[in-house]
């Protein structure tokens, strides 16, 4: 397994927070995360009249965009987290919750559309268990990325005597 110096909360929040038009991924080599907007995930960033017109901030990224398009192993995708991952943790730590009235708060609110946003609401209220959810959620992500990491042979470090 490879030493690689990488930052855990930034590829869990590339998990969490792929759009379609967006694609996320580790260099793994130096650790960066990296993201190629929609524009320039296509054969279109091989075209220069193309490349022209884009504004210069996505010019710069062109040459990082056609490495990967070109198959290069040195990116690796981030894989996007399943939101039922999160709605499946929220609802064990609603089981969790020692205040009955609190735990029912929680139960309702997990109940149809708008589960996400209903959720964080009531614990806004109960700033304790809000910081508890906030922990056991950030220790959920980032065994995933662990995990995810794993499958890549890469043991992450936040040391100086990574790679």
């Amino acid at each position: 397994m490879r030493r690689l110096r990488v930052d855990l909360e930034e590829i869990a929040m590339a998990m969490e927070m792929q759009m379609s038009e967006n694609e996320s991924y580790l260099d793994t080599e130096t650790g960066e995360v990296v993201m190629i907007p929609h524009e320039l995930q296509g054969e279109d960033v091989f075209d220069e009249e193309y490349v022209e017109g884009l504004p210069e901030w996505e010019q710069d990224l062109v040459p990082l965009a056609r490495e990967v398009l070109q198959g290069s192993e040195r990116y690796a995708s981030i894989p996007t987290a399943p939101s039922y991952e999160e709605y499946d943790l929220m609802v064990e730590f609603a089981g969790s919750v020692s205040d009955p009235r609190l735990r029912e708060l929680l139960s309702v609110a997990l109940d149809g559309r708008g589960a996400f946003g209903r959720f964080k609401r009531v614990l806004q209220d109960y700033p304790g268990e809000r910081d508890r959810w906030f922990r056991m959620r950030d220790k959920f992500s980032a065994e995933r990325v662990r995990e995810w990491l794993h499958e890549l042979d890469i043991e992450p470090t936040d040391g100086e005597d990574s790679q």
